[in-house]
């Protein structure tokens, strides 16, 4: 799959349009804020699925920085969005907290929340 894609300008050009048609009509994508890197981490879940070469590129798609330029869930939506599917819902997949245990000889120095939110897209009629 050769895809070109911005975010930010929403510009898409596709070399092999099948790829695209071979998407399921329904995509889960959790994206996950790494504050402490600076962007967000995609991810789909297409194990053992029939679907799962497209899902597969389209997560490596997505996860591209250079191309996709994807920062936050606002150009997520956005990139999607260019690629030919609709925002339908989202929910929180998973919440953790790192931080450092407080002990006798430890200073609590604070702790960064790291939220999962799975977003549902379906592709645009």
């Amino acid at each position: 799959m050769s895809l070109s894609l911005s975010a930010q300008d929403s510009t898409f050009e596709a070399t092999n349009t099948n790829v695209l048609h071979n998407l399921p009509e329904y995509v889960v994508i959790t994206s996950e804020n790494t504050k402490l890197l600076g962007g967000i981490n995609i991810t789909i879940d297409y194990k053992k699925s029939q679907y799962q070469d497209a899902l597969e590129e389209l997560e490596t798609l997505l996860q591209n920085r250079k191309k996709m330029r994807i920062r936050n869930q606002t150009d997520l939506l956005n990139a999607l969005s260019s690629l030919g599917f609709e925002y339908v819902d989202a929910y929180n997949a998973t919440a953790g907290t790192i931080g450092a245990a407080a002990g006798n000889d430890v200073d609590i120095f604070g702790s960064q929340a790291k939220y999962r939110i799975n977003m549902v897209f379906r592709k645009k009629s």
